[in-house]
């Protein structure tokens, strides 16, 4: 079957692409409106040098920053955000900054935690981020009681992950344990963290019900290292390294396509070869697969970040990238 023909940009198109990105709109919006894919749109804005200027909207004007400052003790977080039209998140931060104490800061929460770690994108905290895309969930409501919560529930085997994330977030709260038909678990809820949730939005693009409609992370925002990071999270969370019929295999499965275009566009760029692209038969799960040394190749990129913890899947893929180096 020839392949489809690709689409020449038009002078139009290039100029929406160019005001995109000079106001800061998400690579996916943008895609959506010129009809194009996110691999496109990506590809192209890469061949122009575009950079998006996020970094500039979250500045905060000296205006600003004395309302902050004059009504810190007579309004709440919320309620200086619906003034400033900024969410009630980065008003917290902003007031850390500039010293101030607020009427409520942080829901008065009962554990404590850093209610900025993952403001600056590192290597630590996408490791962590792609963890959360994996297996966890973002839940800023309860009915509607606001909560502001961000979770993660692992098999009983994975609780050391648990323990992890706990130390290097600095959550004081206890790790819970349950059963799922008859199975042990282990889960992380830190509510009162409206911070968190902006910041896993505008870095990695983490949002609640992410089942199926998860959306690739911000790679503008991210380093090589990051994506890698990011990377070994996912598949430590929901991806599966091991042996299938005596060759090694790497496979990611997701309910998104977009998501699953993005892992096979990474996948490729990362290993330098096309993964296995599937979809199963009632059209919900898209799989993105590597065998043999392709697989190799991708575990030994993602491995040399070194974040990675979950010992029971990188073994199988240091076992076979020691046979064949």
């Amino acid at each position: 079957m020839p392949k489809p023909t690709k689409r020449p940009w038009t002078e139009e198109e290039i100029e929406l692409l160019k005001k995109g990105y000079k106001d800061g709109t998400p690579t996916q919006e943008i895609a959506a409106q010129l009809k194009r894919t996110w691999r496109s749109v990506r590809g192209k804005a890469h061949m122009l040098s575009l950079t998006h200027s996020w970094r500039d909207d979250l500045l905060y004007s000296r205006e600003e920053d004395k309302y902050i400052q004059e009504h810190a003790q007579e309004m709440t977080m919320a309620e200086i955000g619906l003034v400033l039209g900024r969410s009630e998140g980065s008003v917290y931060q902003r007031g850390l900054r500039l010293g101030v104490a607020f009427k409520n800061p942080a829901k008065c929460a009962k554990y404590e935690k850093n209610h900025t770690y993952f403001n600056q994108p590192t290597v630590e905290n996408s490791y962590v981020a792609g963890l959360l895309a994996a297996d966890g969930w973002i839940k800023p409501m309860n009915v509607d009681k606001p909560i502001n919560q961000v979770g993660i529930a692992l098999a009983e085997k994975d609780l050391h992950l648990l323990e992890y994330i706990r130390e290097v977030t600095g959550y004081t709260g206890v790790i819970r344990s349950f059963k799922v038909k008859g199975h042990s678990q282990n889960e992380l809820r830190i509510s009162g963290v409206p911070q968190w949730i902006e910041d896993l939005n505008t870095h990695w693009s983490l949002t609640p019900n992410k089942s199926y409609t998860i959306q690739p992370p911000n790679e503008d925002h991210l380093t090589r290292e990051q994506i890698l990071a990011y990377h070994v999270g996912l598949i430590e969370g929901d991806g599966h390294v091991r042996h299938n019929n005596g060759t090694l295999t790497v496979s990611m499965v997701t309910a998104s396509k977009d998501f699953a275009d993005w892992l096979q566009y990474s996948w490729e760029h990362i290993a330098g070869a096309r993964p296995t692209r599937c979809i199963h038969q009632n059209q919900t799960a898209h799989y993105v697969i590597f065998h043999g040394r392709n697989a190799r190749r991708l575990c030994s990129k993602l491995m040399s970040v070194g974040v990675h913890r979950l010992a029971r899947k990188w073994n199988i893929a240091q076992s076979e990238i020691d046979k064949y180096s």
